[in-house]
Formats: structure tokens, sequence, C-alpha cells
């Protein structure tokens, strides 16, 4: 068999400068370089295809990376007529979960947020606090934009020189008593109808072999406690499962699992228990 540079037409060969990098969740990526002759390329380009494990084409690395399969390759032209083929790589000896919960082997890591959100006043502490003929007029103010007559606490509609108070269906006006429910009609009446709400949220983070499970994303949307330890926050308050995300990297899955600390009083459970 002819050879160039000491490759044969169908030798695929391993260069030194195998790489990989094991990261905190335990997903490990990598690189590796391969050369082969400029007129093999269309017979061999098939055994780069995406998802071949590394050890198939070096057989001289131990079996333990045959996890690591390839994601990308990059064909460059060198002299003396071959061919490198550069591979990136990916993949995980271990899964992320097993059957309740994260897998033995799995290494997550942890993460709390906190922002300030616009939110609507009708969902502040005070609010809750409010009678419903209160909450009704304040609502009202916002969504129909009846005004606030401060001399007598009342909810109505203004022309320019008459006040008249609105009534409920039963008759009854509008008349604000509470000190909070004058403040917000202060507020509302100067435009002001959301206020900066404190958001946590509690993220996992993971890497390895498999998918979200079916039970992981029948959970998004319900009130669950969150692995991990997060702070305790106190009270009655808990945490919603509100967002999961997964990515591929061939064979690498990277998942996260976020979880959102409710008002206090919790979320409703109504809505959100299983």
């Amino acid at each position: 068999m002819s050879t160039i540079k000491g490759l044969g037409i169908s030798d695929i060969e391993p260069q030194p400068g195998f790489s990989a990098t094991r990261d905190e969740n335990g997903g490990w990526t990598g690189r590796h370089s391969f050369a082969i002759r400029r007129t093999s390329y269309g017979t061999l380009a098939g055994n780069f295809a995406k998802g071949t494990s590394v050890t198939s084409l070096d057989t001289d690395l131990p079996f333990s990376f045959s996890f690591l399969k390839i994601v990308t390759t990059e064909v460059s032209s060198e002299e003396g007529d071959f061919i490198m083929m550069n591979v990136t790589l990916a993949g995980s000896p271990s899964a992320t979960y097993g059957d309740d919960g994260l897998g033995g082997q799995a290494e997550p890591t942890y993460a709390l947020r906190g922002s300030l959100q616009d939110a609507p006043l009708s969902i502040h502490p005070k609010w809750a606090a409010l009678s419903d003929l209160e909450k009704q007029a304040l609502g009202e103010m916002i969504s129909s934009g009846l005004v606030y007559d401060p001399p007598t606490g009342k909810v109505g509609t203004k022309d320019e020189r008459t006040f008249w108070a609105e009534e409920t269906s039963e008759g009854t006006e509008y008349v604000l008593t509470a000190a909070d429910a004058k403040a917000f009609a202060v507020r509302i009446a100067r435009g002001e109808t959301t206020y900066l709400r404190p958001v946590f949220t509690w993220t996992e983070s993971t890497a390895g072999n498999d998918e979200l499970t079916a039970a992981q994303l029948n959970k998004l949307g319900n009130i669950a406690t969150p692995r991990g330890d997060p702070p305790d926050p106190g009270g009655t308050r808990d945490w919603m499962l509100t967002s999961a995300f997964q990515e591929e990297t061939g064979d690498l899955f990277r998942t996260e699992l976020e979880w959102t600390l409710s008002e206090k009083g919790g979320h409703a459970s109504f809505l959100y228990d299983e």
C-alpha cells in the first residue's frame, strides 16, 4: 500500500494533543485531531459524523472516554497532501436524573437571584388587606378612569363643576376609609399603577447524558420544594417551579430548573397544587 507521510489510503492517524475538560456539573468537553490522506477524504469523512465516539477513532485512548462524542468537525488542508480533521467533543458518563430526583452521580450547582420587577398595585400586600369595596373602587380608578375626592374619601366621576360618587349595583357608594386605601388612591390619581416588587429565584444547574424527565416537566407551574437547601424565607411563603431549560450538545444535556418564591401567604394552592 502506498503511503504519504506514513499514512495509508484508509488510515486515520490520531495526533498528539487530545484534551478534555470536566466542568463543575460533571459535563465534559474536549478536542482531538486526526490526519488522513487528502485523496481519502470522500471515503473516510463519514467516520467523523456527529455522535461518533472518540475512542472508536483513537483506540489508544482509555475506553473510559468513550462517552465523549463528536459534536463538530473542522477540516484543514495541510502540507504533504494530507488533511487534518479537528473535532470538538462533548458528553457525560453519568445520568442527571434517577427514578425520583437527581441521579446518584449528579453534580448540581445552585444560585439564588433577587431582583426588583414592576408589578401591579393590586398584588401589593397592603392592597390585599383592604375591604372588597375599597379594592373595587381602586380597581375602577385604574381601569375606568374614576377619580378620587380627598375631602370626602369617595371615588366617582367629575366634570368641571361637580363630583358624583360612584355606586355599586347594591347602591353603596365607593368610600375609602382605610388610610392605605386613600394612599393608594393618591398614587393612582398621579398615574402610578405599579410598584417595584422583590422577586427571588433559586436555580439548579446540572449536566448529564439524559434529558429532563416527564416528572420534571409535569411539575412546571406547581408548588414544589426546591432541592439544594435554599435560604428559608420564614413565614408563609413557598416556592413554585417556574422555569425548565434544556440544552443539548451532542450527547451532553445541560439543564436548569428555576423556582420562584411567593409573596406572603404562598402561591394559591387551588391553582398551583398538583
